[in-house]
Formats: C-alpha cells, sequence, structure tokens
C-alpha cells in the first residue's frame, strides 16, 4: 500500500509540474521589475541550493524585503514555480527573495528548514548589496510553503527547535509572518476521503520523519500548533478561501490562531465571491482582480506591521 501510495503521491505532483508550466508559459509576466536569477546560497553547486533576487527597475536605495517560500507538497517546485507572484510584489515597492530549497524524498523536513535557513543567511549576509532592507522582513509561503514559513518563524524564537533542526538563528528576526492557504497540520489530511487520508498521511510522515517516523524526534515538532505555544511571535496573516480543497487546514489554523495572544489577522475569501478562489490563487494567478487585492492587502498588513 505504501509503494503504491507514494507513486500516487508523485503522479499528482507530476501533472501538477505540467500544468504550472503552461501556466506559466501563457500567462504575462508583471512590468517594471529587475531579476537576478540562479544566484547560489550554498557553494556546492546544487540547483536546488539557488535563489532569485527581485525589485522595481529603477529603484534606489534599499527597499523592505519580502522572503517568499514556494509550496508544492514539499515534493515539487523551485524558485521558478512563484516567479510572476514574487514580480508582481516587487512591483509594488519591495525587495524580494524566493529560493529553492531540496525536496522529499531527497531530503527530509530537517533538510529542507537547513535549506531555507541557509537561504535566509545568504541574504542577511549578502542582501544589503543588492537593496535589501534586512530590519524589515516580511517572511511568507505558500501551501507546503505556509508550513515551512510558520516553522521558520518559529524556530527563529525558540533554541530548542533550533537544536532539534541543526540551524543557528538569524541576527534580525521576521517582521511579520504570512501564511497563503498553509497545510500547517502535517500529521492529518483532512481533505481526503477514506481510506486515502490515511495512506496519504502516514507516507508522508514516513517522507518528512524517515521510515520510524514516530521515532524520529522531530515528530511531534513540526507543526504549527505543536512548535508556537510560549514564543514571542511576530503579527500572523492568514489567506484562505472555502473553496481551496485545503479550506480545512486553514481553518484549523484560524481557530488556533482565535485562541491564541498572538496578534493576527485573516483575509477570508467565501465560496460566493467566486468558486474560481481555489488553492492558492493569489499566487498561481496573480493578474486576477481578487489576487491583485488579497497581494495588496498583504502588503498593506506587512507596512503596519513595520510601523510599529
Amino acid at each position: 500500500m505504501g509503494y503504491l501510495t507514494r507513486m500516487l503521491i508523485e503522479k499528482k505532483w507530476r501533472e501538477n509540474g505540467r500544468k504550472d508550466a503552461l501556466r506559466l508559459a501563457r500567462q504575462p509576466r508583471p512590468e517594471g521589475v529587475a531579476a537576478e536569477a540562479g544566484l547560489a546560497y550554498l557553494p556546492d553547486g546544487d540547483p536546488m541550493h539557488t535563489l532569485n533576487l527581485y525589485r522595481p527597475e529603477g529603484a534606489q536605495g534599499p527597499l523592505p524585503t519580502v522572503v517568499d517560500i514556494h509550496g508544492g507538497g514539499w515534493m515539487y517546485g523551485d524558485r521558478e514555480l512563484n516567479r510572476n507572484y514574487c514580480m508582481a510584489l516587487a512591483a509594488q515597492g519591495y525587495a524580494v527573495m524566493g529560493m529553492s530549497y531540496r525536496l522529499l524524498p531527497q531530503v527530509d523536513l530537517r533538510g529542507q528548514v537547513q535549506d531555507v535557513f541557509a537561504s535566509l543567511r545568504w541574504l542577511e549576509e549578502h542582501g544589503a548589496e543588492h537593496g535589501f532592507d534586512l530590519s524589515r522582513v516580511l517572511l511568507t509561503g505558500d501551501s507546503a510553503g505556509g508550513h515551512l514559513a510558520g516553522l521558520a518563524a518559529c524556530i527563529q524564537k525558540s533554541p530548542a527547535l533550533q537544536a532539534l533542526y541543526g540551524v543557528q538563528p538569524l541576527k534580525r528576526g521576521f517582521t511579520a509572518l504570512a501564511i497563503a492557504h498553509g497545510v500547517c497540520d502535517v500529521y492529518r489530511f483532512a481533505f481526503l476521503r477514506p481510506p486515502f487520508d490515511q495512506a496519504v498521511s502516514r507516507e508522508y510522515q514516513k517522507l518528512l520523519f524517515g521510515p520510524r517516523w514516530k521515532l524520529s524526534p522531530l515528530y511531534g515538532h513540526a507543526s504549527f500548533e505543536d512548535t508556537a505555544p510560549g514564543l514571542d511571535l511576530p503579527p500572523i496573516l492568514v489567506i484562505a478561501s472555502e473553496p481551496d480543497r485545503y479550506y480545512r487546514q486553514s481553518r484549523r489554523l484560524i481557530d488556533y490562531l482565535d485562541r491564541s495572544p498572538w496578534e493576527h489577522e485573516v483575509i477570508l475569501w467565501k465560496r460566493e465571491q467566486g468558486e474560481q478562489l481555489t488553492h492558492v490563487f493569489e499566487v498561481g494567478w496573480w493578474d486576477w482582480p481578487e489576487s491583485r487585492e488579497t497581494n495588496r492587502r498583504m502588503l498593506d498588513f506587512f507596512d503596519r506591521a513595520v510601523e510599529k
């Protein structure tokens, strides 16, 4: 059952890859943005250890920083997947970084977190040379990238988690965190019907934590609800939509934050506002009116956090 389940998961992401390639080929690119692509953040020659930088053309001086972690079920995607989305954010007056990171099953969750922090450390060391103001940083991610963004924000604030994941904290933290359609509960994939929900969940546990997943030191220290309690987290924005097939994940996160002490806001698109507003619509289709509004509201949230 496990082998078959993994084959089905991998097939799904290959299909998504073909769809995304067509979307990116047909989609207009945002104008007025300068890009630096394929910069290595680790000197090992691995193409998954590279990142892209984006700034408005002709912009002078350091700009507030947006760091984007792409989604793809932890198994798919690279720095090019969210290229147009990152360019759309940069066009609004921001310096944006989007990185590749190694994927399952090449590495486990610890390896992915280490890649994310390695890219952030590169930005910390070199970002100023490229016009990034690292005193103002919005960390965002969509879907599985939303999970990684939330986890990175928690790790930044927790020496215990830093030791567990084998990373060092950044000299400067994050001003704000935005989780878009995040899959932040990595133990339960309730959007699938039985028995596939349990089969897919079990296979993902093996991929994220190792074959003996319940014995992994990371198990129980990976979802947002595991890692956030007791931490001094920055303001949090959750972006969600009811037509999203993963909406239960967003709803769970929103309900958890509503019971928490952390400052947070929610952008929630209702089903009656459009059935097309599905999973990560504002990332994949940046030029839709609803996407422009969502992303503008996210940047407004960031600006308000900077002013505090």
